[in-house]
């Protein structure tokens, strides 16, 4: 989730209420991971722009996603059973 603010975590909160709404299936990552205490995000991944227009993604970023990925692939195949 890119965000041009350091609030990304308020943005995801937010999203997550419209998606239960439409009874959507959330797996937020925790702190299932030690990646996550170095991202510091345990309602999903962000990233922030800001008004520099930074691209770059930071290793840890990137890290998160790969871990988060792989737990919503786990949890989408147990519910597939």
């Amino acid at each position: 989730m890119p965000a041009q603010t350091p609030h990304g975590e308020t943005t995801l909160l937010s999203l997550y209420i419209s998606l239960m709404h439409f009874g959507g299936i959330i797996v937020p990552p925790g702190y299932t991971d030690p990646i996550k205490f170095a991202d510091g995000n345990p309602y999903g991944v962000s990233h922030i722009t800001g008004p520099d227009k930074q691209t770059q993604v930071a290793e840890p970023t990137t890290a998160a996603l790969t871990h988060l990925a792989h737990r919503v692939v786990a949890i989408a195949a147990r519910l597939a059973t």
